[in-house]
């Protein structure tokens, strides 16, 4: 077990540095002056435009230029500033929370009613509650984020006001409520056909015939064999959606105006700040990697007939 979690964490090692190189390229290996990247054409003095060269070592080899942002990146030096001149891991540290928060709350209703609902739907199979389902969750996974958020908004925040409309920064659990069901809407909707499938597939395994040949009760063939082997694909996706979550964040932050890391990165893009634009991206990358592995380690706890060597 051990030897396979240490094996996991160096394979997330090239992950993490081919990510970060791709992402970094991407914004400063442009053709021309790599000042234009950090500051599109605004109009800058000579003596300001040396001392962003000096700051972001942008006259060193390219790989030289990276290699000191990974290093800023991995110790989350205070002294890595923004183009406004504002450290960018206080930028984080303020917004990380938030944006933690909303996707935790996301992902909470995403596993509760995606499974129980999926559950429901897959032993009732060919019923009418899983042909309602079915219905429901195509259209959940048809209609765009961003119309389903202005709509809720609206309704629920403006109309009957059971929810406040917008966030802002003094946020609670209360106010990301709404926010955080829009979020995972349709990832309810894709947990639930994910859940229902994999009941209804298990629910004729050799495993599960066996099990009732010996005359166990149905309750305890339904929890033990059924559900428990189910749940391994669903928990790969569940798992897998924190990470994806907080970076898909963007437009729900955007709607509500959650000043979080999707916000973050959507002000950082507007401003040209390629430095938090970066590193908002590297430090997403490294909750993604960190969840992945997560996940894998929770496939033994789910399915026994996995073992780790």
């Amino acid at each position: 077990m051990w030897w396979y979690v240490a094996k996991r964490l160096l394979q997330t090692i090239p992950v993490f540095l081919g990510a970060t190189l791709i992402i970094y390229a991407l914004v400063f290996l442009r053709p021309g002056d790599p000042i234009n990247s950090l500051i599109g054409n605004k109009p800058i003095s000579d003596e300001v435009r040396q001392a962003i060269r000096d700051q972001y070592h942008l006259n060193d080899f390219f790989l030289v230029q990276w290699l000191y942002f990974l290093k800023d990146v991995l110790t989350f030096n205070p002294d890595f500033v923004g183009l406004d001149g504002q450290p960018v891991f206080e930028k984080i540290r303020n917004a990380l929370p938030v944006t933690a928060t909303l996707a935790l709350m996301a992902l909470a209703m995403d596993a509760v009613i995606g499974i129980v609902v999926g559950t429901i739907a897959g032993l009732r199979r060919n019923g009418w509650f899983d042909s309602v389902t079915l219905v429901i969750s195509l259209i959940l996974l048809s209609v765009p984020i961003f119309v389903v958020g202005f709509v809720l908004q609206f309704l629920f925040g403006v109309k009957f006001g059971f929810f406040p409309p917008t966030v802002g920064g003094d946020w609670t659990i209360s106010k990301l409520l709404l926010p955080a069901f829009v979020l995972a809407i349709a990832n309810i909707a894709t947990t639930t056909r994910l859940t229902r499938t994999s009941v209804a597939n298990n629910l004729t395994a050799d495993h599960v015939r066996t099990a009732r040949a010996k005359g166990l009760p149905e309750g305890a063939v339904i929890r033990n064999h059924v559900l428990r082997n189910s749940l391994v694909p669903v928990v790969t996706y569940i798992g897998i959606n924190l990470g994806s979550l907080m970076a898909g964040a963007i437009i729900t932050e955007g709607i509500f105006n959650v000043q979080g890391i999707g916000n973050l990165a959507f002000q950082a893009v507007n401003r040209g700040d390629a430095p938090v634009t970066v590193t908002v991206v590297a430090v997403m990358v490294m909750i993604y990697v960190f969840m992945s592995l997560i996940v894998d380690l929770l496939y033994a706890v789910l399915d026994p007939r996995i073992r780790y060597v």
